[in-house]
């Protein structure tokens, strides 16, 4: 228990508590920033591999 009056009481504690949460916040920022370029890179990839089949399916229905 006398940690934890500690932990909320002093400034060491205090501290610790900041920096603690600082971690939490920058882990949820690096998750939304990997999340987002993923979802990127795969709508991008996506939109290359349906431009690739229409150039391809074009090419079959102009050599029949």
């Amino acid at each position: 228990m006398d940690a934890l009056i500690d932990l909320f009481t002093s400034f060491s504690g205090l501290l610790s508590l900041a920096v603690i949460g600082f971690i939490f916040l920058m882990a949820y920022y690096f998750y939304r920033l990997v999340s987002n370029n993923v979802e990127k890179a795969v709508a991008e990839q996506e939109k290359k591999e349906r431009a690739a089949a229409t150039r391809v399916n074009k090419a079959a229905a102009t050599s029949r």
